[in-house]
């Protein structure tokens, strides 16, 4: 049976969501949503004529070299951009527990926050991050070839770059996928553009390859010829008084998600340019004489702000124009509003004294779709010369932080959230879900009771959940009974898996599901997602006397999963772990990344260590092999961590240690357990390990040879530890049945070692 208790939250000033207002973004889809005047030195910075324009182009965000942008923009003057094709929403995330879509936004306001620094502009291609991929042929498959293709060419013809550059090289040595097909798409894009060229179409000149010695060993004494260029980049700026590779280090440690920030890069540095197609560019930097016009419009700010950060039914906002200089100035504002029809509304046209502001209100209809709002300034001649695009955005301010600001974004009125990621229902006990019905705005005249009763809710109208079976339930003060046929362990007993999905009864749209994303390096902001929850009906015992200690690492579900299975979970802190922490418990699972990210397993692993001689079960998740992990040292029997993975989701596993414990309690596991999997098997293997270690499955890519280096387990005194590269992660998520019988085996080992 599943208990279901709800709750109704009236959202008034927290939260946004992601399903952006479309400002006309074309293909950029970037904007400051305010606006000040520049600096005098960045506004002489501008005044440069622009002798060349570029475009650098890889697969995902991340991949673009930050300091050679940086010194092209800031320190050469060209005009740069980054043509991202994807928006890194397959990758991981070092940051939380944020994957797939959320993962994305944040990944996507990184590259926003890297050009705000290096002064670049940021396009994206379109493409799917569907996860590490080994081959070109698979990427340009599932990419749709055709349409990206097309998207790069749009973006050429957009920006007008004269050059373009690839981070990767077009074959393997670009050591994935996506990087490979991004350096082949270019060349693909190139070659047509220049066909298009000749019919009086724009072209770009050529086609470089940002070559390094990570793929050309011998480029350390090369010298610049027709096919290669060698530059030499960094310099202080002193109109910015920084550096170009202050602000290119500065630039790339936006990329916090993946763990990217740190310390400043200073001096000089060599870049190499390989010509791939066109004709070699002269890459001397320009020299710039002339004087510097006078800057016409100094100190001016203008912001467009809203009572909230949701626009559901409608808002009021606020324009607001300061002149903080000794001169007036005029300013025209226009809205665009399309509200069943084109209509051009002119709000203001009005002089701005010098030393003061102007600003009026207006207000947003959810309605129509917004076009945007335009700021006009006119010079003392009255000839129109600037024209700006503002954004609405909602400001409020931290007593810490300061002042803070974020997007204004389109919201259901409805959004439902749980307290796990994939609903698990066991012949263990009853399954409990807790749910919330979040509110994000009301009508004018609307009055809605928030009045609990019992576990009921008082909406507009109640909550009807839509189980697999098809059956519907109204959400009441009752109780939903989801049976499960046969006992865990019985022949008959098999796994299965469905949805459940939410609605307001009367109204057939299904909610959505909101997650906050929350990070202050990025705005603040929700991305919207199906409401729709996994459901997997698992047949499994557990040991009564289970008790699982959990370690926090980047982020995972294994505490809810745990807990779902019938598990007690008691979670600890490495920097203050004690042996009395420990004291009861049976197995402890570290999550994901937990020595690349968790600082206090460091000291944490003698206590760890005298645990497991005395009988305890140490699980370690996958972790990368980086320079930041907080120790070498991972567990009491030494292994090493390699790179390899298997990344086709139907690979067959070969199960090497078929009667050992951990495969056949309290689940006799089989090739069944292994069907459904998302994205990938399992990533960053042991590549080398004491003998001690039993390896329990052995898999490999086609074409590649077989690895057991994903799942192995090794005693320790009166104890085991247990290496676990399966990406059991994503499939907890995905609602993947084999995922939560495999983590009861892990958990479960020491009880069925000891006989209990």
């Amino acid at each position: 049976m599943i208990h279901l208790k709800g709750r109704l939250e009236d959202i008034t000033t927290q939260l946004s969501i992601c399903l952006l207002l479309t400002f006309s973004l074309g293909l950029l889809g970037q904007t400051r949503p305010n606006f000040h005047s520049p600096s005098e030195g960045q506004f002489h910075l501008d005044q440069r004529p622009a002798s060349m324009r570029i475009l650098y182009l890889a697969a995902h965000p991340d991949d673009e070299n930050t300091r050679l942008i940086s010194h092209w923009s800031q320190f050469n003057g060209y005009e740069v951009a980054y043509l991202s094709l994807t928006q890194g929403e397959g990758g991981q995330n070092i940051l939380g527990p944020e994957l797939g879509d959320a993962l994305g936004v944040i990944r996507r306001e990184e590259l926003y926050a890297a050009r705000r620094l290096d002064g670049a502009t940021q396009f994206f291609g379109g493409a799917a991050d569907f996860g590490y991929s080994k081959t070109v042929d698979e990427t340009l498959e599932k990419w749709n070839e055709s349409e990206v293709l097309a998207r790069i060419e749009a973006v050429v013809k957009e920006f007008k770059p004269d050059v373009i550059v690839t981070r990767f090289p077009p074959d393997a040595r670009a050591g994935h996928g996506h990087h490979t097909a991004s350096a082949v798409l270019a060349i693909r894009a190139f070659e047509r553009l220049q066909s298009m060229g000749r019919r009086g179409g724009y072209a770009p000149k050529a086609l470089y390859w940002n070559t390094s010695s990570w793929w050309a060993k011998d480029l350390e004494n090369a010298v610049s010829s027709d096919s290669l260029t060698v530059l030499k980049i960094g310099g202080f700026i002193p109109e910015l008084g920084q550096s170009s590779l202050e602000i290119g280090t500065l630039a790339r440690g936006m990329h916090k998600s993946q763990g990217f920030a740190g310390i400043t890069d200073r001096g000089e540095r060599t870049e190499y340019l390989q010509l791939l197609k066109g004709e070699p560019i002269d890459w001397t930097p320009p020299t710039y004489s002339g004087e510097v016009v006078p800057m016409e419009f100094p100190g001016l700010y203008a912001e467009w702000t809203t009572d909230s950060p949701y626009l559901v039914d409608s808002l009021n906002t606020t324009v607001t124009l300061v002149n903080e200089f000794t001169e007036p100035v005029r300013a025209r504002f226009d809205a665009r509003f399309l509200d069943g029809h084109d209509s051009r509304l002119t709000a203001v046209d009005t002089l701005v004294g010098a030393m003061s502001s102007y600003s009026f209100k207006t207000r947003l209809l959810a309605s129509g779709n917004i076009g945007g709002m335009v700021l006009h300034l006119s010079s003392p001649d009255g000839i129109w010369k600037e024209t700006i695009p503002l954004s609405p955005e909602y400001v409020t301010s931290d007593r810490i932080k300061g002042e803070l600001r974020r997007p204004v974004q389109l919201t259901p009125r409805y959004s439902i959230s749980y307290d796990v990621p994939c609903l698990v229902v066991s012949d263990v006990a009853p399954t409990a879900l807790n749910f919330s019905v979040h509110r994000y705005g009301r009508l004018i005249d609307e009055v809605v009771d928030l009045q609990l009763q019992g576990v009921g809710i008082l909406l507009d109208g109640d909550v009807a959940l839509h189980f697999p079976a098809g059956q519907s339930v109204v959400h009441s003060s009752v109780e939903v009974r989801q049976s499960v046929s046969a006992k865990a362990g019985s022949k008959e007993s098999q796994p299965s898996r469905g949805s459940m999905t939410a609605y307001i009864r009367g109204d057939e749209v299904p909610l959505m599901t909101a997650i906050p994303i929350r990070y202050d390096h990025i705005p603040h902001q929700e991305v919207w997602v199906s409401g729709t929850l996994p459901m997997v009906t698992v047949p499994i015992l557990l040991p009564k006397e289970l008790i699982v200690g959990y370690i926090d690492g980047a982020g995972d579900d294994a505490p809810e999963a745990l807990a779902q299975l019938g598990g007690v979970v008691k979670r600890l802190k490495a920097s203050t772990l004690t042996a009395e922490d420990l004291k009861g418990v049976t197995s402890v699972v570290l999550g994901i990344r937990a020595f690349n990210v968790n600082q206090g397993l460091a000291s944490a692993q003698p206590v760890l260590e005298e645990w497991i001689r005395n009988g305890g079960h140490l699980i370690i998740q996958y972790n990368t092999a980086t320079r930041d992990q907080v120790t070498d040292h991972m567990g009491p029997v030494p292994f090493k961590l390699g790179r390899d993975r298997v990344t086709v989701e139907k690979t067959t596993p070969a199960f090497l240690a078929p009667t050992h414990p951990m495969m056949t309690y309290p689940n006799a596991l089989s090739q069944v357990d292994f069907d459904g999997w998302v994205q990938e098997r399992g990533l960053y293997f042991a590549s080398e390990w004491d003998a001690a270690f039993v390896p329990l499955i052995e898999w490999a890519d086609p074409s590649e040879k077989l690895n057991q280096g994903v799942w192995i387990t090794a005693p320790s005194g009166q104890g085991q530890v247990t290496y676990c590269g399966l990406s059991l992660f994503r499939e907890w998520r995905a609602g993947v049945p084999g995922a939560y019988r495999i983590l009861a085996n892990l958990v479960a080992f020491q009880t069925a070692a000891h006989g209990k």
